[in-house]
């Protein structure tokens, strides 16, 4: 590995894991509905499941999207609907009701969520198509790639993780904490609309 690798790694990857998606609204909800600690296992999972998706697209799962490319469509169309629905639930929520039969995601959910999220499929082509490299570095490209995500992804499920609860202190501090479900929900939606555009 070089110092370009690194370089155009981070160039790539900084933008990708820190702007708004499927994992990060997720962690940002749960964070503000659930606490920082509860929503540790969910962040794990993300961080853990991620850079291993990575890696079996770099051993070739990607090959899948170019033969079948239907099921590119099919996993967009299931984050949306998976979106919609924690929209419904979010709707009504109030920072003084977070607590009851709603719990926040298990790591092992979260995990598997990444084969159906739209954006780390979308993360985990592009990593690989600009990384890896054929014949004698095949491998050790895929498992510095690997590693890189390993590395950077605990940074953004913390950011996401206090954002949410900024938001939570911010609606509080303003006295508009009621209006929390529909913050949450409406994120939600856009998050919706851009993956569908």
């Amino acid at each position: 590995m070089d110092i370009n690798f690194i370089i155009g790694f981070l160039l790539l990857a900084v933008p990708a894991f820190f702007t708004p998606g499927p994992n990060n609204l997720m962690l940002m909800t749960s964070s503000a509905k659930f606490g920082l600690k509860r929503t540790i296992p969910h962040a794990i999972g993300i961080f853990l499941g991620f850079p291993f998706m990575v890696f079996a697209i770099g051993l070739g799962l990607g090959e899948i999207f170019t033969l079948y490319p239907i099921i590119k469509t099919i996993l967009k169309y299931l984050a949306a609907a998976y979106f919609l629905w924690m929209a419904y639930n979010l709707l009504g929520i109030k920072i003084g009701e977070m607590v009851g039969a709603e719990r926040p995601m298990r790591l092992y959910e979260a995990a598997l969520f990444q084969w159906i999220n739209p954006k780390a499929w979308a993360m985990g082509v592009s990593f690989v198509a600009a990384f890896v490299v054929a014949g004698e570095g095949f491998n050790w490209s895929i498992i510095w790639l690997t590693l890189g995500c390993l590395a950077l992804s605990p940074f953004s499920t913390i950011f996401w993780m206090v954002f949410g609860q900024q938001l939570t202190a911010l609606l509080k501090r303003t006295g508009t904490e009621r209006y929390l479900g529909i913050i949450l929900a409406a994120l939600m939606i856009i998050a919706i609309i851009l993956f569908l555009v």
